[in-house]
């Protein structure tokens, strides 16, 4: 049997693969997206794709040239997002989460052309030290991205002949251990992750609704969000919403059918069901990714709205879900079992099998591999051997063939000489009803050769830092835990220091501002 990519001819612009199915389809007229009080068709997205390509065409902006999009999750990103890529230019999506340093750095290390952002981020950022920058596009001010979309002519314009091969887009990842590294993805990557997940995974239907906590620029929202409901014709909502409450007035107002969301807001959206329930009537089905979720909040959530949590695990490198739980075979506290057309292996020191139940390296293989990092040589070659990569995560497998995400290389340490995984302690302590969020690391004093497990602890709403909430904390662990690996010191944070893409920073974990300490 081919490979998805192998089905696609070689001359292919995924852009137009997308939007021209939809036409071809019949669904002219249907809605694509949902923003504030406005809905776009594909019609429509269509018409404004086009015109946005002939409009970057008359600033000069060329074949293989990049284009920076940063813009929270508006029309104007989607409609330059495709559009660059229609005419064979490549977007590079910047997260608006990212620093200051991180966008200017990203700017510079892409050599974009042409900076698609708004008037706010404009001024954050002058001045732009970029010697490629050669326009700056603005959402907003006097002559906005949409008046000059709709000033353009309303005329076909061919799609660039492309290649399924060539790089299509770029992403950058979050930069936790170290400046962002650029991601490139080919225009085959997204139909192989449609095809793989969005389909023959979750079964996204016609008639779906997909709302995304993850913004576009990040992986796993870029998928959520654009290229998988259109895949099947699907409608999508475009929202900037961050906290609890902004998301459970979104999803009251648009009804979505599919939830993408992420650990953190599922503990967050729990933690204030007393005060906003959130409707779930809608929703078939809730996905959670981008870092492990905790046993205890998908209990608490079947418990709660008496809906799944179907788990599961990407990277930016693969594009999006290469491990995923399916609805109705859901084993909590797993990432789930490989997608179909990816090989998903955890190996030992010597890249040979581990038994089941054994710590390991996780290998995974997969036709939307990225085609490597830009300008990362020694990087890339460190992570890729063919269509193979090292992810630098820490997994088992168990009997039944659910992986289990214990941690990054760099995450596990030693106390009393055996092997701790953090995420096994912050599993137990998410347990204990006044905390929130957790993460776990290790300690030692200058001098000290014995390592101390230490918890960073942010409570949920309405309680309160106290000695004696520290020694409740304590005691529920070494309750549940050996006694090696139970934390010997609590400290309260008001909360976890997050990257931009939403998981736990744990080399930033220490600075936060303590509220309490104890050792016990």
């Amino acid at each position: 049997m081919k490979s998805v990519s192998e089905q696609l001819p070689s001359a292919f612009n995924v852009a137009a693969y997308f939007l021209n199915s939809n036409i071809e389809r019949g669904n002219s007229q249907k809605v694509a997206c949902f923003y504030q009080d406005d809905t776009y068709t594909y019609d429509q997205l269509n018409r404004f794709v086009q015109r946005t390509a002939r409009s970057l065409l008359t600033l000069d902006l060329e074949r293989e040239n990049r284009i920076a999009i940063l813009l929270p999750d508006t029309p104007e990103l989607v409609f330059a997002f495709w559009g660059a890529i229609w005419m064979g230019a490549v977007p590079v999506p910047i997260n608006t989460a990212c620093s200051i340093d991180e966008i200017q750095y990203i700017l510079q290390d892409s050599r974009a052309k042409i900076l698609l952002t708004t008037q706010e981020w404009q001024k954050k950022l002058t001045p732009i030290p970029s010697q490629f920058l050669q326009h700056i596009l603005l959402k907003d001010g006097d002559n906005p991205f949409l008046s000059r979309l709709t000033q353009q002519p309303d005329e076909p314009f061919p799609c660039a002949e492309t290649s399924r091969d060539e790089p299509a887009f770029w992403l950058y990842t979050s930069g936790s251990t170290g400046k962002p590294k650029g991601v490139v993805h080919l225009h085959q990557s997204m139909v192989v992750c449609a095809e793989r997940y969005a389909k023959a995974t979750l079964g996204l239907q016609p008639d779906d609704i997909t709302y995304s906590v993850a913004k576009v620029p990040f992986a796993y929202g870029l998928g959520n969000t654009l290229y998988m409901p259109m895949a099947v014709g699907a409608a999508t909502v475009l929202s900037d919403a961050s906290n609890a409450f902004d998301i459970i007035s979104d999803i009251q107002r648009y009804q979505p059918t599919v939830f993408f969301g992420i650990p953190s807001i599922y503990a967050n959206l729990l933690a204030v069901q007393d005060i906003a329930p959130l409707d779930v009537s809608s929703l078939r089905l809730c996905i959670s990714a981008a870092e492990q979720l905790p046993e205890s909040i998908w209990q608490k959530w079947r418990e709660t709205y008496n809906r799944e949590i179907c788990e599961g695990i990407g990277t930016t490198e693969f594009l999006h879900i290469f491990l995923a739980n399916r609805l109705g075979e859901c084993k909590p506290g797993t990432s789930g079992r490989p997608v179909p057309g990816y090989d998903v292996r955890v190996v030992d020191e010597n890249g040979l099998p581990c038994p089941p139940g054994e710590i390991g390296d996780l290998l995974v293989s997969g036709e939307s591999l990225m085609l490597g990092y830009w300008n990362r040589l020694r990087e890339t070659r460190q992570a890729l051997y063919g269509n193979t990569m090292r992810t630098g995560d820490k997994y088992l497998c168990d009997a039944d063939g659910y992986f289990k995400f214990m941690g990054r290389k760099d995450d596990l340490f030693k106390v009393n000489g055996q092997w701790v995984s953090p995420l096994e302690i912050e599993d137990i302590l998410h347990q204990h009803p006044q905390v929130l969020e957790v993460a776990v690391v290790p300690e030692s004093n200058e001098g000290e050769q014995l390592t101390r497990v230490v918890a960073y602890v942010s409570l949920k709403p309405g309680q309160e830092p106290s000695p004696e909430l520290e020694t409740s904390i304590c005691k529920f662990a070494k309750q549940q835990l050996p006694h090696f690996k139970a934390p010997k010191t609590v400290r309260f944070v008001e909360q976890l220091p997050r990257t931009a893409t939403g998981k736990i920073h744990r080399k930033l974990i220490g600075k936060n501002q303590v509220l309490a300490v104890g050792t016990h």
